[in-house]
């Protein structure tokens, strides 16, 4: 099991410098993908998880102040290091798939009725 120690906080000093310390965070986690699928027993493959990497990833894509990316980077490396050190229990990583994993929600009445919602 790998031991991850903790990360200085930097601050970058530009919007090209806060790009490579993104990517290099991107690498990072993608990397780790067949450490953590053995580590926590996930039951789904690497590719998977590399895609939810990827999405978690996008999602904050167009962010563009400098201090909230640096905000972002800094959780994101806690993440890793919680993640890296099985600091986090499988129940844990497995919220980030919920909605893949999830029955879809009824939408008629009768699908409804019979969820007894």
């Amino acid at each position: 099991m790998p031991i991850i120690e903790s990360a200085v906080v930097r601050s970058s000093k530009s919007l090209a410098q806060a790009r490579q310390r993104t990517i290099q965070q991107y690498r990072e986690w993608q990397r780790s993908v067949p450490t953590m699928v053995e580590m926590y027993q996930l039951s789904m493959p690497m590719s998977v998880v590399r895609a939810k990497i990827r999405e978690e990833f996008e999602k904050q894509r167009y962010v563009s102040d400098l201090k909230t990316i640096d905000t972002l980077l800094t959780k994101g490396q806690m993440d890793f290091q919680e993640t890296m050190n099985a600091w986090k229990q499988q129940s844990q990583l497995m919220n980030y798939f919920a909605k893949e994993e999830a029955d879809p929600k009824p939408v008629t009445f009768l699908e409804k009725f019979y969820a007894g919602v």
